[in-house]
């Protein structure tokens, strides 16, 4: 095995090790070269506070940028890739606050405007607009699947609960180590309206059924999805294990990334502000 063959195995070797920790991934792989697309937002969300709603201004500020960026002077100049890391800045951005549902719609019907003038590149248009539904305060999009029980199920079921999705699997130290926190989240709240629902990532369903039924995994509810890559783990753009997504009763994405205490604290949040709410 010659120097460079092995260079690329410790390379990928090395991925996985990161993988397993729960770091993002595609953002290691992808950072260095996607900040510049950051960097033509950041002024515009520089002094936002982190998770705040976002302002009608600023988003259309934001969409001014992306516009001015995706119509360079010299067409030829802009390459796909290079468009894709635009629109994947404007959603970076946007996911530094929260946003409305009209103002996703704003960036959902500008981005369809961009595929009507560039019609070969309406799949990767049509993605990322779909992750803009990951965006804090989007309405999330569906998931339906069957259990690892076989059953059919939606999200959608789930309206009128806080729910907890986590995206998890056994393969995963760190995964199996937000157990007893998860334990912990459905003891505190089993009287309450809140929900834990998972997408397990194991190769082998076995594998899954096996720790739920000696106890070592928590007994919610979970999706199987068959792999780290599965169908489900795309569509929700996850490269990080485990990946946390805390929704409203409306269906609406309040938190991501959130886990352990946080997970907790993210929940009772939502719950006084719910009772608050319930007050008035």
């Amino acid at each position: 095995m010659n120097k460079r063959t092995l260079a690329k195995w410790f390379s990928l070797l090395s991925i996985c090790a990161v993988a397993a920790c729960g770091f993002d991934v595609a953002y290691l792989l992808d950072g260095m070269a996607s900040s510049p697309a950051r960097d033509e937002f950041r002024d515009i969300v520089s002094d936002h506070p982190t998770g705040a709603p976002l302002e009608d201004a600023q988003v259309d500020q934001l969409i001014a940028r992306l516009d001015s960026l995706l119509n360079p002077p010299e067409p030829d100049q802009l390459t796909r890739t290079e468009a894709t890391r635009y629109i994947g800045g404007l959603r970076w951005a946007l996911r530094r606050g929260q946003v409305t549902p009209e103002q996703v719609a704003t960036v959902s019907a500008y981005l369809d405007e961009v595929k009507e003038e560039h019609p070969r590149s309406a799949e990767m248009i049509d993605k990322q607009r779909r992750l803009l539904t990951l965006t804090p305060g989007a309405v999330a999009q569906n998931i339906a699947g069957t259990d690892t029980e076989g059953v059919e199920f939606e999200l959608t079921d789930y309206r009128g609960n806080i729910v907890v999705l986590v995206f998890s699997g056994e393969w995963c130290g760190p995964c199996r180590a937000e157990y007893p926190y998860q334990n912990k989240l459905m003891e505190t709240y089993k009287d309450e309206n809140v929900v834990l629902l998972g997408v397990n990532s194991d190769s082998k369903l076995e594998t899954i059924r096996e720790a739920k039924a000696s106890g070592e995994a928590p007994p919610y509810r979970a999706w199987w999805d068959g792999s780290p890559s599965g169908p489900i783990s795309r569509a929700w753009d996850v490269w990080a294990w485990p990946s946390t997504f805390i929704l409203d009763a409306d269906g609406v994405v309040r938190f991501v990334g959130k886990r352990k205490d946080g997970m907790i604290e993210a929940v009772a949040e939502l719950l006084e502000e719910q009772r608050a709410r319930d007050q008035t």
